[in-house]
């Protein structure tokens, strides 16, 4: 029987405390001593990696556009924070480099995904496997994406880095499907992370990393949810998760 505790991984950072995806979240995911991060990540028109949720830097900066039709240069004149609350006034967009930065020094691991929803941002998969490479972070990378495509190519020229499929959908037997594409990982929203989808992705080899959608935190789910044999949970509420999960 699996009956390990999950791993709690900050999404987008804390972002129940910081303004997600900016350097003031992920560093306080180290402070509170979260397993991982999960990330975002989109390109510049100049190509730049950078993170951020969305294709536009509309809703979580004090600008407007799409990060595709936007220079480096104009996106870092953007505050990413003063949304978020006036202490966090003056927070950048950063680039993936920036946090791997950060983040190489400490054991935590990271989850990129990469946001080829809409735009495909040729040779993405290259670019981001590059900067991995160049912060010898291979065998503490999770990649994942909506996109599958993206999904297969990546693993295609990463072999030794774990990848995952995201979805929100009721797939059929997605054990089978990602078993059948060569990934590692399941990353289904947690109302669909049933125990017979998990257990039949532990049988098939497979870990499941769950996450929410419009996620409140409340005691008594938490404490289902930690229970629930999921390999990773990627919550905005890691400090609350690991409170919960280390006192049992």
């Amino acid at each position: 029987m699996h009956t390990k505790k999950p791993l709690i991984f900050a999404h987008r950072g804390v972002s129940s405390q910081c303004p997600e995806n900016t350097l003031s979240a992920f560093r306080k995911a180290i402070e509170v001593g979260a397993d991982g991060i999960e990330l975002d990540v989109h390109r510049s028109k100049d190509g730049h990696l950078l993170v951020c949720h969305d294709e536009t830097v509309d809703r979580t900066t004090d600008g407007k556009g799409v990060i595709q039709e936007m220079t480096r240069k104009d996106l870092s004149k953007l505050d990413a924070g003063s949304w978020f609350g006036t202490a966090f006034k003056g927070e950048r967009i950063p680039m993936l480099e920036e946090v791997l930065n950060i983040l190489q020094p400490t054991t935590l691991l990271l989850n990129i995904e990469l946001k080829t929803d809409y735009f495909f941002y040729p040779g993405i998969e290259e670019e981001t496997y590059a900067l991995i490479q160049k912060y010898g972070m291979e065998d503490r990378v999770i990649l994942s994406s909506f996109n599958h495509y993206t999904v297969l190519r990546f693993r295609r020229i990463a072999p030794k880095v774990r990848t995952g499929i995201l979805y929100s959908c009721h797939l059929f037997a997605p054990h089978t499907y990602a078993s059948s594409l060569g990934v590692q990982a399941l990353h289904p929203p947690m109302h669909l992370a049933q125990t017979e989808i998990i257990e039949a992705a532990h049988e098939a080899g497979l870990t499941v990393h769950g996450w929410f959608s419009r996620e409140r935190f409340d005691v008594e789910r938490a404490k289902n949810y930690l229970g629930s044999y999921v390999d990773i949970l990627i919550t905005n509420y890691p400090q609350e998760y690991l409170s919960l999960r280390d006192k049992g």
